[in-house]
């Protein structure tokens, strides 16, 4: 029986004390998604997209947050103050096509919380997921430059093999024990 991961939720505590909740997204996230995506960087967005993005599109948005958590999984990562919700991070896993054990990766922190660990936490959860679902491998293409994603994966705890080609570190993770 498959986890129930488009129920996921979970509490974290930031190392400064700060409490984000990390969810399954909903296509009710849409317009949240498409606000907090303005708000990024040129430098965010490249790092996450490898070009700049003026806005996501209408089949982009219905991508990232229609997903059926078996072979596409997207956490959202929202700071908590009392009754308040404010976006931190979003970040999701898809099965490789013919690799059901592979899966690609992306984690996009909003520029304000990035350098508070929530990158970590998200790659942490985003690995049970994974492993819940019988990935063994999660993988990652990162621009040369990215060196805060960079710094994540060697910092994670996770044995991971990367080669540069033409300006882009592919990595893959393993999950194995």
């Amino acid at each position: 029986m498959l986890p129930d991961l488009a129920s996921y939720c979970h509490r974290e505590t930031l190392p400064d004390g700060q409490v984000i909740e990390l969810r399954a997204i909903r296509p009710g996230d849409r317009n949240k998604l498409r606000d907090e995506f303005l708000k990024l960087s040129k430098a965010t967005v490249r790092d996450r997209f490898f070009s700049i993005k003026l806005e996501l599109t209408p089949t982009e948005l219905s991508y990232f947050t229609e997903v059926d958590f078996d072979h596409h999984v997207a956490l959202v990562a929202e700071l908590v103050s009392g009754t308040s919700r404010q976006p931190a991070a979003v970040g999701r896993l898809v099965r490789k096509p013919g690799q059901p054990d592979h899966s690609e990766i992306a984690i996009t922190v909003t520029d304000s919380m990035q350098g508070y660990g929530i990158g970590k936490i998200m790659l942490s959860h985003l690995a049970e997921c994974a492993r819940q679902l019988g990935v063994r491998h999660m993988d990652a293409s990162v621009m040369a430059g990215n060196t805060r994603m960079m710094k994540l994966i060697r910092n994670s705890g996770l044995a991971y093999k990367s080669h540069l080609q033409d300006g882009i570190n592919n990595i893959s993770i393993s999950l194995s024990a």
